[in-house]
Formats: C-alpha cells, sequence, structure tokens
C-alpha cells in the first residue's frame, strides 16, 4: 500500500491511468468523494464548495458548475491566507471536472483530473490521520478494483460511499 502511494505521489501517469478508468458519468461522482474525505478535517468549508457537492448530486445541474470553479478561485484569490489552500485547489479542480462531464461547450483542460489522485494524498498528508488517509487512498482507487461499479450508470454519492467503508 505504501507503494502504491508513493506511485500515486510522485507519478502523474499513474493518476492519469486511474482517472481514465473512471466512466466519464462517474467522474463528478468520484472526484466529489474524494474531496468529501476532507469535510471533518476542515474547520470552515467554504459556501462555493457546499454548492458544489450539492451540484455534484444533480447530473442534470453539472453544466452550472461553470460559475462555481470560478467562485472557488475567486475565494481562493480573495482568502490567500485560508488553510489549507490546497483544499480549494483540489475543490476547483473537481468543479472543473464536473462540468466537462456536463458535456456543454468550452470544457477546461480535459486532464485536469489526472492531477486529482496526487493532490488528495498530499492533501490528506497534512492532516497526519491514518484513517483519513486510508479513507482517500480507498477512494482513490475504488474505480480501479471494482469491476461493478465501472458498469454501474446510476451511482449517486451514497452508493459510493457504500463502496469504500
Amino acid at each position: 500500500m505504501i507503494n502504491e502511494i508513493d506511485n500515486i505521489k510522485n507519478n502523474i501517469e499513474r493518476g492519469r491511468e486511474i482517472y481514465e478508468k473512471i466512466p466519464k458519468y462517474s467522474r463528478p461522482l468520484w472526484a466529489g468523494l474524494v474531496l468529501s474525505r476532507f469535510n471533518n478535517y476542515i474547520k470552515s468549508i467554504p459556501s462555493q464548495i457546499t454548492e458544489l457537492f450539492e451540484i455534484i448530486e444533480n447530473k442534470d445541474r453539472w453544466k452550472n458548475v461553470r460559475c462555481i470553479a470560478s467562485k472557488i478561485r475567486l475565494f481562493r484569490l480573495d482568502n490567500h491566507k485560508y488553510q489549507p489552500i490546497n483544499y480549494l485547489i483540489l475543490a476547483e479542480i473537481v468543479a472543473k471536472v464536473t462540468y466537462n462531464a456536463s458535456g456543454d461547450i468550452a470544457p477546461f483542460e480535459k486532464d485536469g483530473g489526472h492531477c486529482i489522485p496526487e493532490m488528495a494524498i498530499k492533501l490528506s498528508e497534512i492532516f497526519d490521520d491514518k484513517t483519513l488517509e486510508k479513507e482517500v487512498i480507498s477512494s482513490i482507487l475504488l474505480f480501479e478494483h471494482n469491476e461493478e461499479i465501472r458498469k454501474d450508470n446510476k451511482l449517486n454519492m451514497s452508493k459510493l460511499i457504500s463502496f469504500v467503508k
């Protein structure tokens, strides 16, 4: 497990492999699940991120996430002392992945989701909590080790969480 964590943390290609195995329609839920692992560790979750979680749950609203990505970015720029700042960066990437999955015009960079595994592991290390680290790595690798979930086109966040536990 330690070798896998180090490989993800130090090899963007590993992040690309993980991300590419996730069906496009499941990427927002997966990215949101990874981000949600930090909810109990963040003292004050910005309202923009709370709104992002609400949108991720409703596929019909994914195209509306473009403005949320901008709001998260502005919050980060206006609150440069917010800690951990990498949480905000990760949230912005999750918003971009969600928007791209909507199929709407003018998508964000298509490979932005490749860095989610690396960023999430590095962010989990800040908290120095083994339970969090295990939850993060389990969430990251959820689609890699589970054929059943890769084929499920009716996923929701609750179902994903049940697979991680």
